[in-house]
């Protein structure tokens, strides 16, 4: 099974005493729950502290910012997502259709709860440096999911590389959804041609080889 790229970097809240987690999952979760009442406008920082119980400036302090706060509420979902994935029973005869399947469970969880998930990606959109390492994070999880969906069991470089070109276009068909620019159907058929030359240009790459 291909094995997800580490750099041994520690995921967010690491390390945090139990009751500093409990604080910080309360946190996130609250702003899951104001985004997907009301949007990404929804999630204001005093109300995430209002709903969670927790002082404002314990807020500032586990999160600079609200697209931060935000940003990490996306790593851990889609960490959830890729822990959830069932990689023995990806149906598809071939890796670009088991990345598309992988691909349209995604969306149809982003378009099940279309407030949420619109805010999240905005805030990845909006997002500063303070969110790099999470923001890399979650482009390491998706690309290993990728990965594993195609069934490639020795990451190289090469490879890699290939796979972050899906991550990428992915990312950036995301923001088109987000923004009402591309429907759920138009992502899905630009993600089929970008999959598709990637694993085009593989297979000329290894008969080539």
């Amino acid at each position: 099974m291909a094995k997800e790229p580490t750099t041994g970097e520690a995921e967010p809240g690491a390390g945090l005493r139990p009751a500093q987690r409990a604080r910080y999952d309360r946190i996130i979760a609250s702003a899951k729950e104001l985004a997907a009442e009301g949007g990404y406008d929804a999630v204001q920082m005093r109300a995430v502290a209002e709903r969670s119980g927790v002082a404002l400036g314990t807020v500032y302090r586990y999160f600079p910012s609200k697209n931060h706060l935000l940003v990490v509420a996306m790593l851990q979902l889609f960490e959830q997502f890729a822990a959830q994935f069932d990689v023995e029973h990806t149906p598809g005869s071939s890796p670009q259709e088991r990345v598309m399947w992988v691909l349209h469970g995604a969306l149809a969880q982003l378009e099940s709860e279309r407030r949420l998930y619109d805010a999240l990606v905005r805030a990845s959109m909006f997002a500063d440096a303070s969110s790099s390492a999470e923001l890399d994070r979650l482009g390491r999880v998706i690309t290993g999911m990728y990965a594993r969906a195609a069934g490639i069991e020795t990451i190289t470089e090469e490879l890699l590389n290939a796979v972050r070109i899906i991550t990428d276009v992915w990312m950036s068909s995301l923001v088109s959804w987000a923004a009402g620019r591309h429907t759920a159907e138009e992502v899905i058929a630009h993600m089929d041609t970008a999959v598709g030359l990637v694993f085009s240009r593989l297979e000329r790459l290894q008969q080539a080889g």
